[in-house]
């Protein structure tokens, strides 16, 4: 079996059959379908029939490895029903991420802030995915990452994750961003911005183009210089802030060689970063909602029920 697209009521998946992993979820959100009935506690995690039985994730893959099964497309995303929300919950959603510090945490609050872009937008596109990122070694470059699993069927465990996000209002705006983490615990006060990738990097490294009829090369162009002065701008935030002992700017993606010098970035005085080029449509996400993450205790929200399901994420992803 090749590479095969699988169908869900509210997200589409393409799984990859030899990393067995998606390389891609898309997914999309309204302020209607983040409310409903769905919980995580009539949910569990499933195998998927619909891939073939020697290429699909396995739930043995991940028992005992300590990493948690990490949805691409959030349960919370997806509470219209329950059937919703259990379709969230099949492997070919899932990929190994690591668990404190990234997805019960970081990761978290990241998809929180995307799920609140739709309080400002109509409708919002995510598409998420992993990513296999080499870093420079002692004779070039080097791509390593553990295996889950048993020999010849195994599961990869990512480098790092991304998320793109298209949000629309109506006729009249438009805003897009990418964003790449590495799969590892990052401090709670880094700033999202610092995460701004250059759509176009993003786009090299996956090997997959994110909404071509949308983005022409000058807005393309434009993005890219926006996310490359965010990108400074909430590095040079973390350097204020003199993160803990021991933590590092996480692994980024370089800009692309093919946008010009001078329409990336010019510095300002101290660490203030200007755009030089700017499209006007779309925007970057960050220019209108100033890309900031939620209280890292956000799911401590009134009513119980966003507390309880996330309590429960946190016991589920502990389990494996």
């Amino acid at each position: 079996m090749s590479d095969g697209i699988r169908m869900y009521t509210n997200f589409i998946a393409s799984i990859d059959t030899r990393l067995r992993n998606p390389k891609w979820v898309i997914e999309h959100l309204t302020r209607s379908k983040l409310k409903g009935d769905g919980t995580r506690s009539s949910s569990q995690f499933t195998e998927d029939a619909g891939v073939g039985a020697r290429f699909r994730a396995k739930l043995s893959d991940y028992r005992g490895t300590g990493y948690d099964r990490g949805h691409m497309a959030p349960a919370s995303n997806h509470k219209e029903s329950q059937g919703s929300m259990d379709e969230t919950f099949s492997l070919s959603n899932i990929a190994p991420q690591v668990g404190g510090g990234f997805n019960r945490d970081y990761w978290a609050r990241f998809e929180r802030f995307v799920q609140d872009t739709t309080k400002s937008f109509d409708d919002v596109w995510v598409v998420t995915g992993p990513l296999y990122i080499p870093r420079p070694g002692p004779s070039g470059w080097v791509l390593e990452h553990p295996m889950l699993g048993q020999p010849p069927q195994m599961v990869a465990v990512p480098t790092h994750f991304f998320k793109v996000v298209l949000a629309e209002q109506g006729d009249a705006s438009t805003a897009v961003a990418a964003f790449v983490m590495p799969n590892s615990a990052i401090p709670a006060e880094y700033p999202l911005s610092a995460f701004s990738v250059p759509l176009t990097s993003l786009e090299e490294v996956s090997g997959l183009t994110f909404f071509p009829s949308l983005l022409d090369d000058a807005r393309r162009m434009g993005l890219d210089a926006a996310a490359l002065r965010w990108q400074a701008l909430g590095r040079a935030d973390a350097q204020r802030a003199r993160l803990a002992p021991g933590a590092s700017p996480p692994a980024l993606l370089p800009p692309p060689p093919s946008l010009p010098g001078n329409a990336v970035v010019k510095s300002a005085v101290g660490a203030a970063v200007t755009a030089v080029f700017q499209g006007s449509n779309p925007a970057h996400l960050c220019d209108k909602l100033q890309c900031r993450l939620p209280a890292e205790d956000f799911w401590k929200g009134p009513g119980g029920g966003a507390s309880r399901d996330r309590k429960l994420q946190r016991s589920q992803s502990a389990k494996f």
